[in-house]
């Protein structure tokens, strides 16, 4: 293999929500002098929603169909094997992947993060859509609950159908969701999807929730030099493991990236995190999301006293934040220890 890592768009959502329309939007801005490939998912290998893919696209291209249903089991071979051909043979210029809305999305990434981490592509953004009727079962929905948690950045699809008070509720969600999202907003097919692609970049931390504008990055760099909020410059601690020391009102707090090749022991997190110490006790916010097994990851979040777990679909790194009382000082050189001393040793 030689050359720059090729450029992938993941286009994810349960069934209805849209994909299609915006994955269609997607390749209608292709360059004619550019070469994209589409990895379809569909239930049956009727292939229609291939042929209103291709209708849209100009130059060279390809769409090619992986029936199945969903692409992490039942096309799980032919799926690999059309990535591995992509990567290594064919190499076009852009891979955009639609997973089935019937498909868990987090086999998926996982493959795709593999190909990334040997260098043979950059998954630059994937785009999460749900419905305001998606929204009203996400508790219940293991796929729209998947969706939105692994999202680069989430949409509230068909907005234009969807009441003020959905509106209201769909944005409430997506701020609670920890890592926080890119971007997050409403869009519908008359819109273009397109203006979402300003927050495209492989492993770049997360922003805002809106898509960029001058007007818009001015009042950013003025809220990031507000006299009460400073951010401190990230820390290498370890390969692949980076520290920054925020504080906010009063309070100190930072927020820890390893690499997703880490992986942490639940039972010692767990254990150290509920250990009476002076540390434990300074703790006002406590989130993280880590992998614990070899395909198994969890979201971490402290409730006063109490440590909750809970499984995430989030698969890009590891996360972690810890938030102080006011003007209680964070020992940086106490978590950074901790977070080593919990990795797994199997």
């Amino acid at each position: 293999m030689s050359g720059a890592p090729i450029p992938v768009w993941v286009v994810a959502g349960p069934l209805g929500s849209g994909k299609t329309t915006a994955l269609t939007q997607l390749v209608a801005t292709k360059s004619i002098a550019e070469n994209w490939v589409v990895l379809l998912n569909e239930f049956t290998d009727a292939g229609i929603d291939a042929l209103t893919v291709a209708s849209a696209a100009t130059g060279p291209f390809d769409v090619r169909l992986v029936p199945g249903g969903c692409l992490c089991c039942a096309g799980e071979a032919d799926f690999r094997r059309n990535l591995n051909e992509l990567v290594t043979t064919t190499r076009p210029d852009r891979i955009l992947v639609e997973p089935s809305g019937l498909g868990h999305p987090a086999g998926i990434i996982d493959e795709l993060l593999a190909h990334q981490a040997a260098g043979r592509i950059s998954l630059e953004l994937i785009i999460g859509l749900m419905t305001a009727e998606d929204l009203g079962k996400v508790d219940d929905d293991e796929i729209a609950r998947a969706v939105a948690e692994i999202a680069d950045v989430l949409l509230l699809s068909k907005s234009d159908l969807a009441s003020p008070e959905d509106h209201a509720a769909f944005a409430q969600f997506a701020a609670t969701l920890f890592p926080a999202k890119r971007g997050s907003g409403s869009w519908h097919h008359g819109e273009s999807v397109c203006a979402w692609l300003s927050f495209a970049g492989a492993g770049e931390s997360p922003r805002s929730l809106v898509p960029r504008s001058p007007l818009h990055d001015a009042e950013r760099h003025r809220h990031e030099e507000h006299p009460h909020r400073h951010l401190g410059d990230v820390i290498a601690i370890g390969p692949g493991a980076e520290r920054r020391l925020i504080e906010v009102l009063q309070r100190q707090g930072a927020r820890w990236i390893f690499d997703r090749s880490y992986e942490f022991s639940e039972a010692r997190l767990m254990a150290a995190l509920l250990a009476d110490t002076e540390a434990n006790r300074a703790i006002e916010r406590f989130k993280a999301v880590v992998r614990v097994g070899e395909d198994e990851w969890v979201l971490l979040q402290r409730v006063g006293a109490h440590l909750q777990a809970s499984p995430t679909s989030w698969r890009r790194d590891h996360r972690l934040e810890v938030q102080n009382l006011p003007g209680t000082p964070l020992d940086l050189s106490h978590w950074d220890a901790l977070w080593m001393r919990c990795r797994s040793t199997r």
